[in-house]
C-alpha cells in the first residue's frame, strides 16, 4: 500500500491564546520550534492540534482560546491551515465569535469550522488531519483519572472511524437521557418500566463502542510493546489492558456483548435510581498500561510513565497511518529536556520518519548540531515567529 504525503504547508492564527496576527508557512520534515517557556510554543502546537480533532487537548473554555485583552462583545478569534496532499490543497479553519450572554461574563464564544470555506459540523471535520501530540499532559495517560484515558481512545477512533464518532455523540445524548429519567423516577415523577426503551437504546450503542475499544486497544498494545522494549534497552516489556466499570469483562461477541450489558443495566437499576446516573457502560470505562506486569498507574517512576506514553503515542502514529494511508504529523511538546541523551537521540531519528514533524523545545543546546543543520529552525518570542539561521 502507497502512503500518501500529507503536511501542513501554513498556520493562520488570529487572537488565538497569545498570538494576535501570524501568518507562517511551514514546510515538510522537522521544524524546531525554539524559545524561553511561556512565549507560545505549546499554544502552537495546541492550534495544529485542534485542526486534527476540532477542539483544544487542555480542556478550557472555548473563551480562554481568545487572546487575553481582546474579548468582548466583538472578540473574533481564527485558526486556520493549508493541507497538501498530493497535488490537493485543502483549507480548515475554526472560528471562534464572542456574542452576547446571559451569564456571569456577559458573553459566550460560539465555534464555527469550516472546511474550503464551506461550513461544517465538527464531526466531518476531524479526521481530515491527522496528528499525534506529546505533551506533559499526556503524562495523564498512566497517572490520570479514567476519563483522561477514555477521551484519548474516544479522540484516536473518531479520527479513523466515522461511525464510532456518531455512535459516540448517540451514546451521550442517551445516557443523558436515561440519566435525566433516572432523577425522575427518584423524584417520584416517573415509573421504572419507562427505563426499558432507553436501556436497550444504550445497550446496543454501547456494544459498538466497547467492542471497537477493545480491538484499538489490543492494536495499540501490540504495536507499542517492541518500541517500548526498545527504548528501555530491552530491559521492560508494556501492555494495555481494557478495564471495564462492570465486575466481569465484556464478551467480545456482539450478541452476547448487547445481553450482557443489558443484564447489567437492569441489575444496576436500583442502584442507578438513587444515584440519578448510570453506573456502568463505555463512559464509565477505563484502560490499564501495565510495565513488567505491573499496573504503571501504582508503580511507574515518571521516567517509565514518559516512556511507556511515547511508545503508546508512536503506536498511535502507525495506527492512524495505517487507517488513513497517510503518516500523521507529529508534535513533540519541550519533550527533549527530560529525557538522557541517549533516549533524546532515539526520538529524534524517529521524528525523521514522519513527512512532517514540529518539535518545541526551551534548550535548543542539548540537540545535536547535525540534527539541527537537516532542520527548519524558528525562533518564538511572545507570539512572534521568525527564522533561525544555523
Amino acid at each position: 500500500m502507497r502512503i500518501l504525503i500529507i503536511h501542513i504547508s501554513n498556520l493562520s492564527l488570529r487572537n488565538f491564546r497569545n498570538y494576535q496576527n501570524l501568518d507562517i508557512n511551514l514546510p515538510d520534515k522537522v521544524t524546531l520550534l525554539m524559545g524561553n517557556n511561556g512565549q507560545g510554543k505549546s499554544n502552537f502546537l495546541e492550534a495544529i492540534y485542534m485542526l486534527s480533532v476540532a477542539k483544544s487537548y487542555r480542556g478550557n473554555t472555548e473563551r480562554d482560546l481568545i487572546t487575553e485583552g481582546s474579548v468582548n462583545g466583538l472578540s473574533y478569534s481564527k485558526i486556520a491551515c493549508d493541507i497538501q496532499l498530493q497535488e490537493k490543497s485543502t483549507k480548515l479553519e475554526i472560528h471562534y465569535q464572542c456574542e452576547p450572554f446571559d451569564n456571569k461574563d456577559g458573553f459566550v464564544a460560539q465555534k464555527f469550522i469550516k472546511i474550503n470555506g464551506i461550513p461544517k459540523r465538527a464531526s466531518d471535520f476531524v479526521g481530515n488531519l491527522n496528528s499525534v501530540l506529546f505533551s506533559v499532559a499526556e503524562l495523564d495517560l498512566v497517572f490520570g483519572t479514567p476519563s483522561s484515558r477514555r477521551r484519548y481512545l474516544n479522540i484516536l477512533i473518531s479520527q479513523i472511524d466515522k461511525i464510532y464518532l456518531k455512535n459516540l455523540l448517540d451514546f451521550q445524548k442517551i445516557n443523558s437521557q436515561r440519566n435525566s429519567l433516572l432523577k425522575l423516577i427518584r423524584e417520584g415523577n416517573s415509573q421504572d418500566n419507562e427505563l426499558s426503551y432507553w436501556d436497550s437504546q444504550s445497550a446496543k450503542l454501547a456494544t459498538d463502542l466497547i467492542i471497537k475499544r477493545v480491538e484499538i486497544l489490543e492494536n495499540l498494545s501490540n504495536l507499542s510493546n517492541p518500541i517500548h522494549k526498545e527504548m528501555s534497552n530491552l530491559k521492560e516489556n508494556m501492555y494495555c489492558s481494557y478495564l471495564p466499570s462492570t465486575k466481569e469483562i465484556y464478551p467480545m461477541n456482539p450478541e452476547k456483548c448487547f445481553d450482557f450489558i443489558s443484564s447489567q443495566l437492569i441489575s444496576n437499576r436500583s442502584r442507578d435510581i438513587s444515584a440519578g446516573t448510570t453506573s456502568i457502560g463505555p463512559h464509565r470505562d477505563d484502560f490499564q498500561i501495565f510495565i513488567n506486569d505491573l499496573d504503571s498507574h501504582r508503580f511507574s517512576s515518571r521516567g517509565q510513565a514518559r516512556t511507556a506514553v511515547l511508545a503508546l503515542k508512536f503506536a498511535e502514529a502507525e495506527i492512524l497511518k495505517r487507517s488513513r494511508n497517510t503518516t500523521p504529523i507529529l508534535l513533540l511538546d519541550d519533550l527533549l529536556s527530560e529525557l538522557d541523551l541517549e533516549r533524546r537521540e532515539q526520538i529524534l531519528d524517529m521524528t525523521t520518519m514522519f513527512d512532517q514533524s514540529i518539535i518545541t523545545t526551551a534548550e535548543p543546546e542539548i540537540i545535536s548540531q547535525s540534527f539541527k543543520n537537516q532542520s527548519n529552525l524558528l525562533e518564538i518570542n511572545h507570539g512572534e515567529i521568525s527564522e533561525k539561521k544555523t
